[in-house]
């Protein structure tokens, strides 16, 4: 495959990836379906890719890793998920940290935080986008980068309606704008940069941990309900992509 396609695809890609904050504004209050359904729906996208895109690549990454690359390669065989693990706990003790304090304010409204902890909240998703950008350049297969890029695409949504949340007036004015960027400086440091298959199988497995701990989280959210049906219609259908191709 042609080197220079492929790195045109990977960068209409993340500059694609990189305007979903710009425009879910707009989407959000334009919606014709209520968002217990959407968000199931992009849930279920989420975790499927997961399970059914991201897990084989970790696997066939670690199996294929040379064993003179030293003691890290030998745990990651040992243990494949343990990036995975890391990435769960990381992003969820982001998540308590922002989470609204017990009878601050009254049930389905959520707390807004302020200071430090808004700036160290946002500043994970930047890492969490950037890590998505040097993924996506790393790719040499087209399909991998479309289905990707859609999958991360829907899974914008659910992030960006997360911190509108919590976040609402620096998110607008200034998070979402942080966010449009670290996709493409994540890009940009891929694609000036070699790095070895020992990083990028890390980064696909502590990718993988920050997407399962946003999908239970707004599945199981006593904030907001959601769409057990609107969940599995998603999975069915990507599952079916998934075989078809």
């Amino acid at each position: 495959m042609d080197q220079t396609f492929l790195i045109g695809l990977s960068l209409a890609s993340v500059v694609f990836l990189s305007f979903v904050h710009v425009v879910a504004d707009l989407l959000r209050w334009k919606r014709p379906v209520p968002r217990k359904y959407w968000l199931s729906f992009a849930d279920g996208i989420s975790i499927s890719y997961v399970f059914l895109g991201l897990l084989p690549k970790i696997i066939a990454g670690t199996s294929a890793l040379p064993e003179n690359l030293g003691p890290t390669v030998e745990i990651l065989k040992q243990s494949p998920f343990l990036p995975l693990l890391i990435g769960l706990v990381v992003f969820y003790g982001m998540e308590r940290l922002v989470e609204k304090p017990v009878g601050a304010v009254e049930a389905h409204v959520l707390a807004q935080p302020t200071g430090l902890r808004v700036w160290i909240h946002l500043a994970s998703y930047a890492f969490y986008k950037a890590i998505i950008g040097y993924l996506i350049v790393q790719m040499n297969n087209p399909v991998s980068i479309v289905i990707f890029s859609i999958s991360m695409a829907i899974h914008f949504l659910v992030v960006d309606f997360r911190m509108m949340e919590l976040h609402r007036g620096v998110y607008q004015r200034i998070g979402r704008w942080i966010l449009t960027a670290a996709i493409l400086v994540g890009w940009i440091v891929g694609a000036t940069t070699v790095i070895s298959p020992v990083l990028v199988t890390l980064l696909l497995s502590f990718l993988a941990g920050g997407i399962v701990l946003v999908v239970l989280e707004e599945e199981f959210s006593r904030d907001h309900p959601s769409s057990f049906p609107a969940f599995v219609t998603a999975v069915a259908l990507y599952l079916a992509v998934q075989v078809s191709i």
